[in-house]
């Protein structure tokens, strides 16, 4: 199986894939690598062992040899000159359109060839034979354009950063990531170009390095604009700052605006348990609002006979003809039962007339009953009457 190592021509270029043949390679070694422009001096950032079989893409090139110090004494002379020679394509460059902006030449170790990238307007794609034409009436080597955008123009320029740091781009970033204004929404920055851009002017690539940090936070937390339901009432979420992860609450019943911490707010919505910063600055009016209001429904409810106070307390002992009015209305034991059985009976019995009913109450009352009794004595004769008439 060939062996195959990975070369960069600098420092954030792309990987270069190259086969060593016999060379035995180290991790930092320069080596001199044979490309269609002529040969470039690289530095290998991948050995042979640490190549998987079937992962690499693009033409495989050939590693010459390892540099010596004549190589890298050329390397470093081509280079100053392609800063000497920078301004002067630039000035050749105005000639055709002042927007025309170079921004890197290259040379190969040996000098004949030169490749120029530069930056132009989409409309000044055109001038491009033109430019060629300028340059090479007035350069010797083989001159090779290429029109790039405003990141790899940062890229191959370098720079700093608003961080301070030399820029991701041209230190150690080899491709260029997707950005949207999306992602500066989901962090929470303010949709300010100025203050989200780079040097390049286009969204700064960092943007993309913590979004999931910052959206796996957010899925924690309700969205800013959102009514929320606290146990002190119901709130607006006005802001969440994602770095001290806390969030400033508006309560619409008292107007405050407080500040308490995303976890201490994701531990309290849905339950009733308070957190100190809401009891201290919220909850106090609002507890006093439902003291209130206690106090106003205890005062209609309670009877004007008992007031409040003696039936809130406990130890209250009542008077004893009170106690005997209630053991007075207690059934008895039995009673209960029969007077129920009796009024169920009662309902399941057809109603009757009224002078029916009324003849019956008069025959069992006790009068009747000893008008009955009266009757049937007189009625009753006595032997010894009798006796005494027949004689």
């Amino acid at each position: 199986m060939e062996k195959i190592a990975g070369v960069r021509l600098s420092t954030a270029a792309e990987l270069i894939y190259c086969s060593p043949g016999e060379i035995d390679l180290k991790i930092g070694d320069y080596v001199i690598i044979s490309t269609n422009r002529g040969e470039r001096v690289g530095r290998v950032v991948l050995t042979p062992d640490q190549v998987m079989a079937g992962s690499t893409s693009g033409p495989i090139r050939v590693i010459e040899r390892l540099a010596t110090e004549d190589d890298m004494s050329r390397e470093h002379q081509a280079k100053d000159k392609a800063k000497e020679e920078i301004s002067r394509t630039q000035a050749y460059a105005a000639r055709i359109n002042s927007k025309i902006r170079v921004a890197s030449l290259n040379y190969d170790l040996a000098g004949n060839y030169l490749d120029i990238k530069y930056t132009a307007p989409d409309q000044q794609h055109r001038r491009e034979n033109d430019l060629l034409k300028v340059l090479t009436d007035n350069y010797s080597e083989s001159i090779n354009l290429s029109k790039i955008g405003d990141r790899d123009r940062a890229k191959e320029t370098g720079g700093f950063g608003v961080c301070g740091r030399e820029l991701c781009c041209s230190s150690w970033m080899t491709t260029f990531p997707s950005i949207s204004m999306k992602l500066a929404k989901d962090q929470g920055l303010a949709p300010n170009p100025s203050k989200i851009s780079g040097v390049c002017g286009r969204l700064l690539c960092c943007l993309t390095f913590e979004v999931d940090a910052y959206r796996e936070i957010a899925g924690t937390l309700p969205k800013i604009g959102k009514t929320i339901s606290t146990p002190a009432g119901r709130a607006k979420v006005l802001s969440i700052n994602y770095l001290s992860e806390t969030v400033r609450l508006h309560f619409k019943d008292t107007g405050e605006i407080i500040q308490i911490s995303a976890a201490e707010l994701r531990s309290q919505m849905g339950t009733t348990v308070r957190p100190i910063e809401l009891d201290s600055k919220v909850e106090a009016a609002v507890r006093l609002e439902d003291e209130e209001r206690q106090k106003n429904l205890l005062a209609v409810l309670t009877p004007v006979d008992t007031p409040a106070e003696k039936n809130s307390d406990p130890n209250h002992k009542q008077p004893e003809k009170r106690k005997q009015d209630k053991n007075k209305s207690r059934p008895r034991r039995g009673t209960t039962s029969s007077k129920s059985n009796s009024s169920q009976i009662a309902r399941r019995r057809p109603a009757g007339t009224k002078a029916e009913q009324t003849s019956s109450e008069e025959n069992n009352s006790p009068q009747t009953k000893s008008r009955r009794r009266g009757r049937r004595g007189g009625r009753r004769r006595n032997p010894e009457n009798e006796s005494s008439k027949t004689d």
